[in-house]
């Protein structure tokens, strides 16, 4: 093998256990943060828009830090940029109790996450261009390996000491991410950056639009519940942090099988206007079934069947949004898929957090089931419309 490939095959492998690290860093204290900060004596409606605070600087920064990654080039720079504001933004969080502070730093945090297209673009330069499906299969194998090592880590940390402990154990996995960061080569990736004209061209596309819509109300009931809420439910129950873990880990372990099932076998089978409204209906059960639970092992259940029909319906609405477009407007249609299903990012824990403090978390979780039943219902309806006018416009 030649050193140049060896080399780049070395980095390669670095960039995925710094991917590894980096999320592990975002998600360690995702499962014990809202029972934290409820702690810390805070109301659920602040508690919503510290959690959603997270979403709305993804929905804000991501195209643009799109189209500077492709003007620039500047990928490895932009890598090492996320794993350290991770690391920054867990650090502070452990350090402070300050709710404006707080908030900045919880800001910082989704910046980090926007980096992501650094890391994915990255990646796939380390390999043939015929081979993209394959890097971006392992990039996300990378990702849900870290945030399941992230559920593995907060628990025995919380376990061991308190909910605020997973918190340094994200700084940990963050360093480490930023160190390792250190020692992947650069690539030189030839990229189209995306135009904003293309960009303001999607509002147009209705195959686009439909998507990112569901994709709002999904990522809303995501962010939510397992991602913040749940948690808190599944701690007035009484449970142990290391049963909120494993509630946790329970949720991605079948996100991750549902991801491997998804294309292969359901998706080619039933088709999306049956597994979307589908998917959104089982999210309105497991909003009932976490709402209304009597005992943790009922939270298991619906983490085990949550987790499978959120990355169904997720994986179905990604291909959706690319379904109808062009091969040259896909990256700037995903683009768009992504800045807005960020406002659903943020909207959702902020409204569970108000409707909690204004009617308790039965109410709460039920208004998020009946939001699932009318996005299910909107699919039914609106995506054999949308087939029939791309069938038309191509005639």
């Amino acid at each position: 093998m030649p050193e140049a490939e060896r080399q780049l095959k070395k980095s390669r492998g670095i960039l995925g256990i710094v991917t590894v690290f980096f999320w592990a860093s975002e998600y360690c204290h995702v499962p014990f943060f809202t029972p934290y900060l409820k702690t810390l004596g805070l109301t659920a409606t602040i508690i919503g828009f510290l959690v959603g605070s997270y979403g709305f600087t993804q929905m804000c920064i991501r195209i643009p830090l799109g189209i500077f990654a492709d003007v620039k080039r500047k990928y490895r720079l932009i890598v090492i940029g996320g794993c350290f504001f991770t690391t920054v933004s867990s650090l502070e969080l452990y350090l402070t109790q300050n709710v404006p502070l707080m908030f900045l730093f919880r800001v910082l945090a989704g910046a980090a996450a926007s980096t992501w297209v650094g890391f994915t673009v990255m990646y796939s330069g380390y390999y043939p261009p015929s081979e993209g499906t394959k890097a971006m299969a392992a990039i996300n194998a990378c990702n849900n390996t870290g945030k399941l090592l992230a559920f593995v880590l907060g628990s025995v940390t919380a376990n061991l000491f308190d909910y605020r402990a997973p918190l340094l154990m994200s700084c940990i996995t963050g360093f480490i991410a930023v160190g390792l960061a250190l020692f992947v080569k650069d690539v030189d990736v030839t990229r189209k950056p995306v135009q904003f004209s293309a960009l303001i061209g999607t509002f147009r596309e209705v195959g686009v639009i439909l998507p990112a819509g569901l994709a709002v109300v999904q990522q809303m009931i995501l962010q939510a519940t397992a991602f913040s809420f749940t948690s808190e439910v599944t701690r007035g129950l009484g449970a142990s942090a290391a049963q909120i873990g494993f509630s946790s880990s329970l949720f991605t372990i079948f996100q991750i099988l549902a991801a491997l099932f998804v294309g292969r076998r359901i998706a080619n089978k039933l088709g999306e206007r049956k597994i979307i409204p589908a998917a959104f209906l089982v999210m309105t059960l497991y909003c009932i079934c976490v709402g209304y639970a009597s005992n943790i092992y009922v939270i298991y259940f619906a983490q085990v069947f949550g987790g499978f029909a959120n990355a169904t319906l997720f994986s179905m609405l990604l291909a959706g949004c690319i379904k109808y477009v062009p091969q040259e407007k896909k990256s700037t249609a995903m683009g768009f898929f992504q800045a807005v299903y960020g406002f659903g990012m943020t909207l959702g824990p902020v409204l569970m957090g108000r409707l909690v403090d204004i009617s308790g978390s039965q109410a709460a979780f039920t208004v998020f089931g009946i939001c699932a039943v009318l996005a299910g219902t909107a699919a039914y309806v609106l995506i054999p419309v949308v087939a029939r006018h791309y069938a038309v416009s191509q005639k």
